[in-house]
């Protein structure tokens, strides 16, 4: 059911890399993995609750250098 023209999300963190977002790229699909969405939901909360925006690319750098 895969295709070229649709985006594909998980929300697992840990692998990232999971089978469904690997087939996904093999067909052409474009993939969000679960550790972007867990750090910019965090950086969005952070800033809903403290009015500070945060640097959520340099959280996902943290986050991407942590390795299970």
């Amino acid at each position: 059911m895969l295709r070229p023209a649709l985006w594909v999300a998980d929300v697992v963190y840990f692998p990232l890399e999971t089978e469904l977002l690997r087939t996904a790229r093999a067909v052409g699909c474009r993939t969000l993995d679960g550790g972007r969405m867990a750090v910019f939901q965090a950086a969005e909360a952070f800033r809903l609750f403290s009015g500070v925006t945060p640097d959520a690319e340099r959280m996902l750098a943290h986050f991407a250098a942590m390795k299970p």
